[in-house]
């Protein structure tokens, strides 16, 4: 259990520039909740939550991360993928 804990120390410390420049601390749970959100299972939602979570590093941006996760919704699962882009597609509509 200690083991698992010192794994996921950096993230917890990871900070991401949102693309209004803020910058938060990464949230593996917002990516898990999007990528759920989009139709995808909850084991395709953990792995990529978790893949994502290991290539994270400080100053990477929200935008990037966007673009990790839509590449890997569009090989695993293209009913998810098309629901992620419409989502996306809607909400540059609204800013």
């Amino acid at each position: 259990m200690a083991g698992q804990q010192m794994e996921s120390r950096p993230w917890q410390q990871t900070m991401v520039r949102k693309t209004n420049n803020q910058e938060e601390q990464f949230n593996p749970d917002k990516i898990r909740r999007s990528v759920q959100n989009a139709g995808a299972n909850q084991q395709l939602a953990d792995e990529i939550t978790q893949q994502i979570q290991g290539s994270t590093h400080s100053g990477m941006t929200t935008t990037e991360i966007d673009n990790s996760v839509q590449d890997i919704l569009k090989q695993k699962d293209m009913d998810a993928y098309n629901n992620w882009m419409r989502w996306k597609e809607q909400h540059q509509k609204m800013q």
